[in-house]
């Protein structure tokens, strides 16, 4: 293998380059790479844990630092904590107090949880464990060469990830609506006349089911489709190269710079996604515990408190003088 080759050979996961169009879909599906009895355990699911892992790990190491910085009555220091506090602060104050209003307190360790595991889900995805597992094990002439280059991926790109957080969302929405609304939580399923409850209960029941599938289907679809979108760079890539080592150098270099646009495209999207997943499940949950009453009163308050607003000045000549500069 030449070693003008090797990046081509690390992108397609360690082995020699290969030109059929099914290895776009299999770097991006589920693969079994353990068993225990009638258990087996997949790539995503392995990539699942570590993120829980990864979660913890930071969560614990943040709160250690929280500690000491207050002990000291100082703030926190360090890049990566104050990146971690930046992203908690934002989804408490951007996301989750505008629309949960006073029950902000109360949920955020929810939507703190599910914002930072679908974050760091989508960004360890991003990581190419499996090519760089798949390439070392192909340089030590391992037989299963090809089996390693599938360790690693996106957690949030398989339904059987995603579909249990939206489940997670669904309890969320209706435990914590009728926790907080009690029995006027169901009056959300007739927002009409009583007569009109045969046919509006069970579409409000459908939509409520509808937004957490659309939870789910989003998340995966999109997380998923960018995997797909370098995939097929790949197989270009090596298709070039199997007809001619110079075609396969100039597709190569040119797919590598658009490569590194769609990679810096797909971090945001990662950030993106846990962002529109967490801010859905929000708005989803103030639909059914937060009053329209009280929805009014966050309205008005905002409108109060909003510095951006403008201010309607009396014109200079009815305003008093600017003190001169003693």
């Amino acid at each position: 293998m030449s070693w003008l080759t090797l990046p081509i050979t690390l992108a397609a996961g360690g082995s020699e380059p290969s030109t059929n169009p099914a290895d776009a879909i299999s770097h991006v599906i589920s693969h079994r790479f353990a068993e225990l009895g009638p258990v087996h355990f997949t790539n995503h699911m392995m990539m699942s844990f570590v993120a829980v892992v990864v979660l913890l790990v930071s969560a614990f190491a943040y709160k250690r630092k929280l500690e000491q910085a207050s002990a000291k009555g100082d703030i926190v220091t360090g890049r990566l904590a104050q990146t971690f506090e930046v992203l908690l602060m934002f989804v408490r104050e951007e996301v989750a107090r505008p629309n949960l209003g006073k029950l902000t307190d109360k949920y955020v360790p929810y939507l703190w949880t599910i914002f930072t595991f679908i974050l760091f889900a989508n960004v360890l995805g991003l990581i190419p464990t499996g090519p760089i597992a798949g390439y070392i094990a192909y340089q030590m002439g391992s037989e299963n060469h090809y089996g390693w280059s599938y360790l690693g991926g996106t957690a949030t790109g398989t339904l059987a990830l995603t579909v249990p957080l939206a489940v997670s969302a669904f309890i969320a929405i209706n435990w914590i609506g009728y926790r907080e609304q009690g029995k006027h939580y169901f009056e959300h399923f007739n927002p009409g006349p009583s007569y009109m409850a045969p046919l509006l209960v069970p579409l409000e029941v459908m939509g409520l089911f509808i937004k957490c599938i659309v939870l789910a289907a989003r998340l995966f679809g999109t997380m998923m489709a960018g995997h797909l979108v370098i995939a097929v760079f790949i197989i270009l890539i090596t298709a070039a190269s199997s007809a001619s080592l110079i075609l396969g150098g100039i597709v190569g270099l040119g797919f590598t710079v658009i490569g590194f646009a769609i990679m810096a495209l797909e971090l945001f999207i990662a950030m993106l996604q846990a962002f529109i997943f967490t801010f859905l499940t929000t708005l989803f949950i103030a639909q059914g515990a937060v009053g329209h009453e009280e929805h009014d009163e966050h309205a008005a308050e905002d409108a109060i408190n909003d510095p951006n607003d403008e201010v309607d000045y009396p014109p200079s000549y009815d305003r008093p003088a600017d003190p001169l500069p003693t």
